[in-house]
């Protein structure tokens, strides 16, 4: 049971929110509420209220996030290029896919499931509300991103505070690696998930204030990567570097010892790209893994995902983690066949997407990957309209990369979005920050002001003509930013109390 400082932290987070609007700038203030939100309210507890989504770690950084920008943001305008509105109404059809979803899903399981002794209602409207609530706050870092981290500034702003706090918060996750996961019992007076599962290799996986260690591990992955973006960035821009490097090498040896191998070789196959793949095989790279996560159900289905090999390459690594991981695929492949029973708009909530003993009626199945939660309680639709609201910023980028400029910033945010999309078809970490990211870069592509394009410097219309443009990468010499000082980006350094001078003069 959460404690009563448990309750007191999450429901006065909010004035923490007020505190960091008031003294930094809005992009910056906005970043560091969500992933504080994220990295230290409790987790796996929440507040429900009736038609209400769950009052918990995502739900109030979000709203409260919502609300300051609202009251505090200057106005912007939005890009008119036929590109873009084209690109806008696609984002609105999947928008719409994802929202609309719920009510076809409770149409089409009105009838309740019998199962031996177990025996789950069938959907009313109430859950078509209840399900559309809980959508419409998860969407909110989407839009938050869009609308105000749709600038290169954002983007370098949301890398480095991933560094900072993931550097932080190595301290506490190497503190339970010597002493095992209690902080969350010592802080909140109840650990998050199993205890069990969290004892590897004769040591211990962290957790800190997170629900998992997994959660921690990922994290600190995306650390990783935006280290090396900072740093192949300030190395192209002929600025010092080093402090980058140093944070992605101790972040990286953090994340060894925290025993989360999935997210290891992630970081280490996607920081090894950022540093010596070139920004065009960089963006090529994203938007295949991009096109592979979006289509994931169909390929699996299909025999075209290399399960086996993947089996046994765990197995020559540790026969615990091979048989773990056999569980897991056993159960998606149940669940896929269970899904497709109803392919469009999937089974519903209450559990109806799970299997289930005919005799006893016990829950037989498990669901870790958020691609099988998905398909399974939304169907297609409502996989696809989720799935391509975090993979359309890729492919989008990808079609006008061109136009927008050569710098490194936005397409390794692209690798670190690639990375948590992989991370996604094991793991259910889709948390608030994912869709902050995607909606930072969707917003870039297709939302940005009209006088913050990206920054040609010259070459960009000629990238990509020779062998050497594509193969070699574009920090081979420093070159100097020719970019406006981004410290004058209205949106970034917009403080309340004061308006810039080229927002009167609008």
């Amino acid at each position: 049971m959460p404690n009563a400082f448990a309750y007191l932290v999450l429901f006065s987070f909010p004035l923490f929110a007020v505190l960091l609007f008031r003294l930094l700038p809005l992009q910056r203030a906005l970043i560091w509420t969500l992933l504080s939100g994220h990295l230290l309210l409790p987790s796996s507890m929440s507040v429900k209220l009736p038609m209400l989504p769950p009052i918990d770690r995502s739900f109030v950084p979000a709203l409260t996030a919502l609300i300051l920008c609202a009251i505090m943001a200057p106005r912007q305008r939005v890009t008119n290029e036929l590109e873009a509105r084209l690109g806008r109404q696609v984002v609105f059809i999947l928008l719409a896919m994802v929202l609309v979803t719920p009510v076809f899903t409770t149409l089409q399981n009105t009838e309740p499931l019998i199962n031996g002794r177990s025996w789950l209602p069938g959907l009313r409207l109430y859950d078509a509300f209840s399900m559309i609530s809980t959508i419409l706050v998860m969407l909110i870092p989407l839009w938050l991103g869009l609308r105000y981290l749709n600038t290169r500034d954002g983007h370098r702003a949301l890398l480095e505070a991933f560094v900072i706090s993931a550097v932080v918060y190595t301290f506490p996750a190497l503190l339970e690696v010597r002493i095992s996961p209690q902080l969350h019992n010592w802080i909140y007076g109840y650990f998050p998930h199993q205890f069990a599962q969290h004892i590897r290799n004769g040591g211990f996986r962290p957790v800190v204030l997170l629900n998992h260690g997994l959660m921690v591990g990922i994290y600190f992955c995306i650390g990783v990567i935006s280290a090396a973006v900072l740093y192949r960035e300030d190395r192209r821009l002929g600025t010092p570097a080093w402090k980058w490097l140093v944070a992605m090498l101790w972040l990286g040896a953090t994340l060894f010892l925290s025993k989360s191998l999935g997210a290891l070789i992630l970081a280490i196959i996607f920081a090894a790209a950022v540093l010596f793949l070139s920004r065009r095989l960089q963006i090529a790279l994203g938007v295949v893994l991009a096109a592979i996560v979006m289509f994931y159900p169909m390929l699996r289905g299909a025999g075209l995902i290399p399960v086996d090999a993947v089996h046994d390459f765990a197995l020559s690594i540790s026969e615990e983690r091979a048989a773990s991981l056999k569980f897991r695929l056993d159960n998606e492949d149940a669940l896929l066949a269970h899904a497709m029973e109803k392919p469009l708009v999937g089974w519903g909530s209450w559990g109806r997407n799970h299997l289930y003993d005919p005799v006893d009626g016990r829950m037989i199945s498990t669901t870790d990957g958020i691609w099988i939660i998905f398909i399974g309680v939304f169907g297609w639709i409502g996989y696809i309209g989720r799935f391509g609201l975090l993979t359309a910023p890729i492919l989008f980028f990808a079609l006008r990369q061109r136009q927008l400029g050569t710098s490194l910033i936005t397409p390794g945010l692209i690798m670190v979005l690639a990375a948590n999309l992989i991370d996604l078809l094991p793991n259910a970490g889709l948390v608030n920050y994912v869709w902050l990211i995607a909606g930072a870069i969707i917003g870039f592509v297709l939302w940005r002001e009209p006088d913050d394009a990206a920054d040609v410097a010259g070459s960009a219309g000629a990238m990509g003509k020779t062998r050497a443009a594509w193969l070699m990468p574009e920090d081979a010499a420093p070159v100097r930013d020719s970019r406006k000082d981004p410290g004058r980006d209205a949106a970034m350094n917009f403080r309340p109390g004061r308006v810039p001078r080229r927002m009167i003069e609008r």
